[in-house]
């Protein structure tokens, strides 16, 4: 795909009610310090930033009761991943994608450093999608407005080297893999059963279908890191549930692949 028409997984936004203590846990456990933080008034929250390496992870969390984020984690008891934001060239055909599928816009915005596209997520099911444009941004370590304008100096890959992608879990996984990747303008490819993915130029989607709950999430969020079992060790002195090769924060599984 030519880099003039590229759809990169670029953020990735979890909700929390307790924002400080979720930068204490994760900046110990991905060894990574905040590259930028806000109060989003517009909004009824606050957040931080981690840039791991040229991807972000997003903590947002409610500062007055009735908000989105709020809803959100009342609505699904803390659990799932708030929204999967996309990098891409043209937020315009991505707007004109989700017009044909008949999905919603629920928020717009085009501004000096970038323009953003939110889509609603009652109808995207699972978490909300954003896509966004920064200028000066087509390199994955260029302007990325969100972050801040020194994000790149926050960059330690020494813990935590990559975001790989996200796994959406849906008892209607097919559907909604089919559904995302006509919003993405990419192809779906079906492996095991039950499993979809979606290969974007930078990052994958995986659909994975499940057939005892109705609940639509963000589940897991897929990463390389230094050590698995020392980042284990961190998570389980930290008090997170750990397992093999995952544990659990902010609501979501963080699934670590690595040399150890």
């Amino acid at each position: 795909m030519a880099a003039t028409d590229y759809v990169r997984l670029r953020q990735i936004c979890l909700a929390t009610s307790n924002i400080r203590k979720a930068e204490a846990t994760l900046s110990t456990i991905l060894g990574l310090k905040v590259c930028h933080r806000a109060r989003l008034p517009q909004f009824g929250l606050e957040n931080i930033m981690f840039a791991v390496n040229s991807v972000f992870l997003e903590i947002v969390a409610p500062v007055e009761a009735g908000t989105a984020v709020d809803r959100f984690l009342t609505r699904n008891h803390g659990r799932g991943g708030y929204m999967a934001i996309f990098d891409c060239a043209d937020v315009a055909k991505h707007r004109a994608l989700a017009t044909a599928a008949g999905i919603d816009a629920i928020f717009e915005r085009k501004g000096e450093k970038a323009e953003l596209l939110q889509l609603n997520p009652r109808q995207t099911g699972a978490t909300m999608m954003e896509f966004d444009h920064h200028y000066g941004g087509d390199d994955l370590f260029g302007a990325y407005g969100w972050a801040g304008e020194d994000w790149q100096d926050f960059i330690d890959t020494g813990t935590t080297r990559d975001i790989l992608g996200i796994e959406i879990s849906s008892p209607k996984a097919g559907l909604r893999a089919a559904l995302w990747a006509g919003l993405c303008d990419r192809p779906v490819s079906v492996g095991e059963p039950g499993i979809a993915e979606i290969r974007l130029d930078y990052g994958t989607i995986t659909f994975r279908q499940t057939d005892n709950t109705p609940a639509e999430l963000l589940r897991a969020i897929d990463l390389t890191v230094i050590d698995r079992r020392q980042m284990l060790r961190a998570a389980e002195k930290a008090g997170l549930a750990v397992s093999d090769s995952s544990f659990d924060c902010c609501g979501v599984e963080f699934r670590l692949y690595g040399v150890a």
